[in-house]
């Protein structure tokens, strides 16, 4: 299972085309190189009139089904049901499974999972398909004909760049987001904004390789003995949902309270330390709603925010903030949280 594999390709390379520079949120040709007033785009690429052509092997981020297969042992006698197909870049399958099945609120407690297990592989249109097998615990109330009732054909197949798809309905996803206790207070210094997107880089491999995976840090806010510089884990995948579910899945314990049964009442362990998550991408509704879920209260992208991530986050008390560059940090919601 290979997260990158090599195609040979023909790369042009231009004897005489034009630098460019990130100037704001664009690219921009470089002073002094600028096109003509009123030129049209594509006639400025007559600009680049001779190049070379070159074989090459080049390395690119690999895409692959995984089938999620759900079993509860008292309920279909027993028998395993397709949950959906959806595609991600191979690696970390078990995480991705546990953190999508959270964020996602399919299930309420993480004890009712008994085991999530690789099963082999099965053929997804000639394509390898790695399969995932969820096993309930026998108490679980999850209910596996309702789900598909509800989902019908939309909870079948999920894409690498889709964080919704197979939601049976938006407000379903609001619903489940659990509610702020207090209002969080943590703060993070610019330079310690700065550092965690520099090391996020420094650690995302495949990208490094490919320059096609995104990649999801978690970092801890809040603890006085730790440096917020400083990243728990980084996972990356060919989607950025998929990498922050992949993060969430790998680090549950550190972001959901332990729920035990005490005389048949639940209790809920010590409230864990509040906890932030560093992205690639640019930062979309899901993205908002699965830090929700897994109570992490500030999200910095190298990415823009969209609307309703903004109003998301607004409303779920987190902080985002988007363009991530070597002198600026555009803050969008809570900005007395970044000095």
């Amino acid at each position: 299972m290979s997260r990158v594999k090599t195609f040979p390709i023909t790369r042009l390379l231009s004897t005489n085309a034009p630098s460019f520079k990130q100037e704001g949120n664009s690219l921009e040709l470089e002073k002094g190189l600028e096109l003509e007033k009123g030129l049209e785009p594509a006639k400025g690429l007559e600009l680049q009139k001779s190049h070379e052509r070159l074989p090459i092997d080049d390395q690119v981020a690999s895409e692959e089904p995984l089938e999620i297969w759900l079993k509860h042992p008292l309920k279909q006698a027993g028998k395993a049901s397709l949950l959906l197909t959806t595609m991600r870049s191979p690696g970390d399958d078990i995480a991705l499974v546990k953190g999508w099945l959270h964020t996602s609120g399919l299930l309420d407690n993480d004890t009712d999972v008994q085991r999530i297990t690789h099963t082999g592989s099965g053929r997804v249109k000639g394509s390898t398909a790695n399969q995932v097998l969820v096993t309930l615990h026998p108490h679980s109330h999850f209910d596996i004909h309702s789900l598909h009732s509800q989902g019908g054909s939309h909870i079948e197949y999920v894409n690498s760049g889709c964080g919704v798809c197979g939601q049976r309905s938006i407000d379903v996803l609001l619903d489940k987001i659990p509610a702020q206790e207090t209002q969080s207070r943590t703060k993070l210094t610019a330079p310690e904004v700065f550092s965690l997107a520099a090391n996020l880089r420094s650690q995302q491999g495949v990208f490094a390789l490919t320059g096609g995976c995104h990649g999801a840090g978690l970092f801890i806010l809040g603890k006085a003995h730790t440096h917020h510089s400083e990243l728990v884990d980084v996972r990356e995948d060919i989607g950025r949902h998929n990498a922050l579910d992949k993060l969430i899945g790998a680090n549950l314990s550190l972001l959901i309270p332990k729920k035990t049964l005490n005389q048949g009442a639940e209790i809920t362990a010590e409230k864990p330390p509040e906890y932030g998550v560093v992205i690639s991408s640019r930062i979309s509704f899901d993205i908002v709603q699965k830090a929700a879920m897994a109570n992490i209260g500030m999200i910095l992208a190298m990415g823009a925010p969209s609307s309703l991530a903004i109003e998301l986050a607004q409303e779920c008390d987190i902080c985002i903030a988007g363009f991530i560059g070597q002198n600026r940090i555009n803050v969008y919601t809570c900005d007395h949280r970044i000095v």
